[in-house]
């Protein structure tokens, strides 16, 4: 066992001296809050990685004691674990409406408005646009946020839930989260048993692998090269598990992101890969897709643990690629999770090529530059674009691989920033969304003189008079608007690549896979 542990990094074993001690005698009561966290995760990180089932047992003992121990604290002992996610400790939050709406149907935990952090909100100027007729006229007599709530009959518990439904009159997206965010509503969100945590949140449909080391050292080509079995077809108790997994890794962190807010179920993919990780990706619902690109999110799990999220937004062969591992799980197999993520995009979506931008290695971002995470790109085959920090971006790293000792000075990987990195596997595409989109942006100004409702109008009837088609249906307006302003614009007149255009128009809101097997086929033509 110690030769094992000492080729490791388990969290357990770098823990402080006082808290092995408690975890040893099971008084976890003694726990500070600081100390309580701290060792929350590193019975997280144990669980991810276990090195046998004797261990497992162990440490799942260990968080169940760790767990009742929290409950039976006083009210400001946990208040102090506010936002940590841990057992029985409230979450603070803002979140979209959608988001909200979600939460609201959850048993496993309770909602509750706590306040307006936008005092200036007027709440008349916007229920004005939703109340029923009956009803708008208390929206005229200029009270007060309260005033006016307590008018309509609204009590205190009854806030979120009446703002909410009044919200979803909006049927335009942009416009309905435009004014709720305008609210910027304080919500508390108080689990009612230990589920809605982080430790007991696990999406556990695999047999758990166990580590005889941490994977830091493998070939990332053959990774990536490695084909994956098919998804795995879920019953639909596994599948809406799956989805409050997702979910609630989000709202356990405070955090959010479109693809898992917006997520269309029905694109829900779950892929088993080794090692114990297991990847999930989904696209958004119509109303939320991008145009061209299809933006598709993932959450990676290990042992069944929400271990990273992000997404990829792709375009053909190409993607842009944004991973984040929730900061417990650091330390870890993080190269492995990376790999394996770029290994289901490319297999899925038969990409050759990612970009990553700026941010996740240091732009704006202390954090990145602290850590050297340029460095974490760069072993897995990620380059800048720029030639000139690509040549900077050698010489550095043959420093690195001659002296273990040495690192990279901070003005260096800031420089490193000024150029995204790309991983190129190979790839002949040469139409970018960028090309796409500069294009029809030209032709609108040379062609309509800046008109784009001329522009709009023009191209989709010149497009639709090519397919000899009379009329559209008006779920498919956006995206007929779309090709038909990629057609005129790269001036594609073969009524072959026309009709690939209108198949990807009718298939785009409702299937990313197809419609990018569709995109695929069209790019190779245009090449």
């Amino acid at each position: 066992m110690k030769k094992r542990e000492s080729n490791q990094e388990y969290r357990l074993i770098t823990l402080p001296n006082k808290i092995i001690k408690v975890l040893a005698d099971g008084k976890f009561s003694q726990l500070n809050t600081v100390d309580m966290e701290q060792l929350f995760h590193a019975l997280m990180f144990q669980l991810a990685y276990p090195q046998s089932v004797k261990q497992e047992a162990f440490t799942l003992k260990k968080l169940k004691l760790l767990t009742a121990a929290i409950k039976n604290k006083t009210a400001a002992f946990k208040h102090k674990l506010q936002n940590s996610g841990l057992p029985f400790t409230i979450m603070s939050v803002q979140f979209t409406h959608d988001f909200l709406q979600w939460l609201l149907q959850q048993k496993e935990l309770k909602v509750k408005f706590q306040q307006f952090v936008n005092k200036e909100v007027d709440l008349n100027e916007l229920l004005k646009l939703t109340l029923n007729p009956a009803e708008k006229s208390e929206t005229t007599a200029g009270r007060s946020n309260d005033d006016l709530l307590q008018s309509l009959g609204i009590k205190q518990h009854e806030v979120l839930n009446f703002l909410v439904n009044e919200f979803s009159k909006i049927y335009q997206p942009e416009v309905k989260d435009y004014l709720f965010d305008s609210l910027s509503l304080q919500c508390d969100l108080t689990p009612l048993n230990e589920f809605f945590s982080l430790p007991f949140n696990r999406f556990t449909r695999n047999k758990t692998f166990y580590h005889d080391e941490i994977l830091k050292k493998f070939d990332y080509k053959t990774v990536l090269d490695s084909e994956i079995n098919a998804a795995i077809k879920l019953t639909e108790p596994d599948k809406l598990k799956l989805i409050k997994t997702i979910k609630n890794a989000m709202a356990l962190t405070n955090r959010e992101t479109d693809t898992v807010t917006y997520m269309d179920e029905n694109t829900l993919r779950y892929y088993q890969l080794e090692r114990g990780i297991s990847v999930a990706i989904y696209g958004m619902t119509s109303q939320r897709q991008l145009p061209f690109e299809s933006y598709i999110g993932y959450t990676l799990f290990k042992n069944g643990f929400p271990c990273a999220y992000g997404g990829g937004w792709v375009f053909g062969k190409r993607a842009l690629f944004g991973i984040n591992i929730f900061e417990w799980f650091r330390g870890g197999e993080s190269g492995m999770v990376l790999c394996q993520l770029l290994r289901v995009y490319r297999q899925v979506f038969d990409i050759d090529y990612f970009e990553v931008e700026p941010y996740q290695y240091g732009l704006d971002n202390p954090d990145g530059i602290a850590s050297g995470a340029f460095w974490f790109y760069y072993r897995f085959g990620f380059r800048p674009v720029d030639s000139t920090l690509r040549k900077l971006a050698a010489a550095e790293f043959e420093k690195i691989t001659k002296k273990k000792t040495y690192r990279s000075s901070s003005k260096t990987l800031l420089r490193f920033t000024e150029s995204i990195i790309e991983l190129s596997l190979h790839c002949s595409q040469k139409v970018t969304i960028e090309k796409v989109t500069g294009n029809i942006s030209k032709m609108i100004r040379s062609r309509f003189k800046g008109n784009r409702l001329l522009a709009e109008q023009t191209c989709m009837n010149s497009f639709l008079d090519k397919l000899k088609k009379e009329k559209i249906t008006y779920n498919n307006q956006t995206n007929f608007t779309e090709v038909a302003l990629w057609s005129m614009a790269f001036d594609l007149k073969q009524k072959q690549e026309l009709q690939m255009l209108a198949d990807m128009a009718f298939i785009k809101p409702i299937d990313p896979y197809r419609y990018q097997a569709l995109l695929l086929k069209l790019l190779r033509n245009l090449t």
